[in-house]
């Protein structure tokens, strides 16, 4: 059964270390070209690196992950929690620039009975900085008297000035190693059911777009 019944409220945290001295900064569109994706790696429960079960799609600027091993569930407690990291090298970029995520969009098959939520958290760094963090965080609930059982989709932005941003970029072009963790948690009392994942026409995916400025 589907319900009307489901609430979301999109918070954005950061955890970040304040940089020691703050260089001016402009901000502008973005570097043509665009850097590119040297390569990728995933870890997590829902992308473990001895099942590669993540496809991706898209170049830099229209990265898009589908997780066909992503499934968070409450049958038990080490279930209902489940995440996937993307470790991306990126390179390419003309000199003088710094780039970070900004907009963050999540998709999956979501079961939830009355009174049953789910959270999730989207963060990113930069290995080269990574006490410089963004999180973004959500929850999707059901405050209604019916089982829920849709597709849902979910966006959020990151503020301008909690974006964690790359390294400024060399005459090498050399970007930096960027992290993306995609993390769900499922909140349920008693015997109350919550499910995060895939259905037959449904797979949990993630995708993100950027912000650039100058350095």
């Amino acid at each position: 059964m589907r319900s009307a019944a489901l609430t979301a409220t999109l918070l954005s945290t950061l955890a970040a270390t304040a940089p020691t001295t703050t260089p001016h900064l402009t901000t502008r569109d973005a570097p043509s070209p665009p850097p590119r994706i040297v390569s990728v790696s995933y870890s997590g429960s829902g992308c473990p690196s001895s099942a590669p079960g993540v496809d991706q799609t898209g170049d830099f600027n229209s990265i898009a992950l589908r997780m066909n091993a992503f499934e968070a569930r409450t049958t038990s407690q080490a279930d209902s929690s489940v995440n996937c990291q993307a470790h991306l090298s990126i390179a390419g970029s003309a000199a003088g620039w710094q780039v970070g995520v900004k907009d963050v969009s999540v998709k999956g098959h979501l079961i939830l009975d009355p009174g049953a939520s789910l959270d999730y958290y989207v963060q990113s760094f930069w290995s080269e900085d990574a006490g410089k963090t963004s999180t973004i965080k959500g929850t999707l609930s059901n405050g209604g008297t019916a089982r829920l059982d849709q597709d849902v989709t979910a966006h959020s932005t990151v503020p301008d000035g909690q974006v964690a941003y790359s390294p400024c970029t060399g005459a090498q072009g050399n970007v930096g190693l960027l992290n993306v963790n995609f993390r769900v948690a499922l909140q349920a009392d008693g015997t109350q059911y919550g499910y995060f994942g895939k259905d037959p026409d449904t797979t949990a995916s993630e995708s993100w777009s950027y912000i650039w400025r100058r350095c």
